[in-house]
C-alpha cells in the first residue's frame, strides 16, 4: 500500500513565523509521518520546530517510534521544547506514538494513540508506540492544538487530502495559535 499526503500549516494571527512543522519522509520502504508543535509561537518556536525536523530528517530509517522520540529529546534539550506525534508506516502497519498534545483522528481503521504527557527536550516518561494494520481507503488526520479538539475527520469523506486540509483548517482552525493539519490517505498498490 502507498500513502498520499497533504498538509496545511499557518502561524498564529499577527505572526510571520510558525512553531508548527510537518515532515513526511520515505526511505527503504518505510514512511515517517511527523507533526511537531513547539511551545509558544513566533520566531523562537519556529527555530525549535526547525531543530526537530532537522533531527528527524537525519535519523536513520527504518527505525522505531521510540528511537525517533529519543532523537527529538536529544536535539531539543536546552530549548523551550515541543510536542510531537510520530508515525512509521511499513506498507501495512502503522506504529504511532508521541509526547504532548498533537492528536490523531481516523476514518476507517481505528489507530490507538495515547501520547505521553510532557515536553520533548525535557524529562518525561518513556513513550510506548501502539500499532494498527491499515487498509486501503483509511484516512489519518494529524493535527496540533491550533485546531479544535472537536475535529471530526469523517467530515472530510469525499475530499482529496488537499481539500480535506483546507476544510479542516477553515472549520476547526484557531487564530490564537499556530495551526497544522496533515491528512494521509492509504491507497492500494
Amino acid at each position: 500500500m502507498k500513502l498520499t499526503t497533504a498538509w496545511r500549516s499557518r502561524p498564529r494571527q499577527g505572526e510571520l513565523a510558525n512553531g508548527d512543522a510537518v515532515l513526511v519522509r520515505s526511505e527503504q520502504g518505510h514512511t515517517l509521518l511527523a507533526v511537531v508543535d513547539a511551545l509558544g509561537h513566533g520566531p523562537v518556536a519556529a527555530g525549535v520546530a526547525g531543530k526537530a525536523l532537522q533531527g528527524l530528517a537525519s535519523a536513520p530509517l527504518p527505525s522505531s517510534v521510540e528511537a525517533l522520540v529519543e532523537v527529538l529529546h536529544r536535539v531539543l534539550k536546552g530549548t523551550r521544547g515541543a510536542a510531537a506525534l510520530l508515525a512509521l508506516f511499513d506498507g501495512r502497519t502503522l506504529r504511532c506514538g508521541g509526547v504532548g498534545n498533537v492528536d490523531l483522528r481516523t476514518v476507517g481503521t481505528r489507530v490507538p494513540v495515547f501520547p505521553t504527557p510532557g515536553i520533548l527536550g525535557h524529562p518525561c516518561r518513556k513513550v510506548h508506540a501502539l500499532e494498527a494494520a491499515l487498509v486501503p481507503h483509511d484516512r489519518l488526520v494529524f493535527f496540533t492544538d491550533g485546531l479544535s479538539s472537536r475535529l471530526e475527520a469523517h467530515l472530510t469523506r469525499g475530499h482529496d487530502p488537499e481539500a480535506a486540509c483546507a476544510l479542516l483548517m477553515e472549520r476547526y482552525g484557531r487564530h490564537t495559535d499556530d495551526a497544522t493539519v496533515l491528512v494521509v490517505d492509504v491507497e492500494g498498490e
